[in-house]
């Protein structure tokens, strides 16, 4: 894989494992990362948690022979922009990373990325860099890149829904992709986690056949 994208013009480094990564990465910084789910030591999922918690820009796309619906969305949900089955189709791999490249350089935000940057609604305040939310008593909640794209979704406009395309985009899902359970689950987990660190409640709430509202009037349902 590394040397046809070579020859196709990519700029590429290989690593046996997490550690290696992490050393080079410290010292040069990547567009892309391709990552196997299946290694020594590090698996690939939580090599890709912690990319996204150190940097919400960087492409990262899983090679994996786990071919599994149920293994593409743990992959996606763990902050990859795309999952790819082995024997991994060059030609759609060199799309996914020029689309990768045509995020970082000209596509807007509202359209296909997720908006990651800071957010405040009352006095709740959202780190788009960091990924930590801080409540009204100055606590610190660490979230998922999931649970940042929704919530941020959210809090940039308090007290409006969200509809749950809206929400599905702000995912960075392609239609074909949309789950609206899967949005639930996010809220819900994302609320407990709230709740148990902190002890209050996280004022979004469900509207029923619509989407989800940060509503500082009425709490969390």
């Amino acid at each position: 894989m590394a040397f046809q994208l070579q020859h196709l013009g990519f700029k590429i480094e290989s690593f046996e494992n997490a550690a290696q990564l992490y050393r080079r990465l410290a010292v040069i910084k990547f567009d892309a990362v391709i990552l196997d789910i299946g290694l020594d030591g590090e698996d690939g999922l939580s090599i890709c948690q912690h990319l996204r918690q150190h940097d919400t820009h960087i492409g990262i796309i899983f090679s994996s022979a786990r071919g599994m619906r149920e293994d593409r969305l743990l992959g996606l949900d763990n902050g990859a922009d795309a999952y790819l089955i082995k024997p991994v189709d060059m030609d759609e791999l060199v799309l996914t990373l020029r689309r990768l490249e045509q995020r970082t350089s000209t596509f807007q935000p509202s359209v296909r990325t997720p908006n990651t940057g800071n957010a405040k609604a009352g006095d709740w305040f959202l780190d788009g860099t960091t990924g930590m939310l801080f409540t009204p008593t100055g606590l610190g909640v660490r979230l998922s890149l999931s649970e940042l794209q929704l919530l941020g979704n959210l809090m940039r406009k308090p007290e409006e829904v969200s509809v749950h395309n809206e929400l599905s985009r702000a995912l960075g899902l392609m239609p074909e992709d949309f789950n609206k359970h899967r949005i639930e689950v996010i809220f819900g987990r994302l609320r407990d986690k709230v709740r148990r660190e902190t002890g209050l409640n996280l004022p979004v709430n469900s509207k029923r056949g619509l989407g989800y509202m940060f509503s500082l009037d009425t709490g969390a349902s």
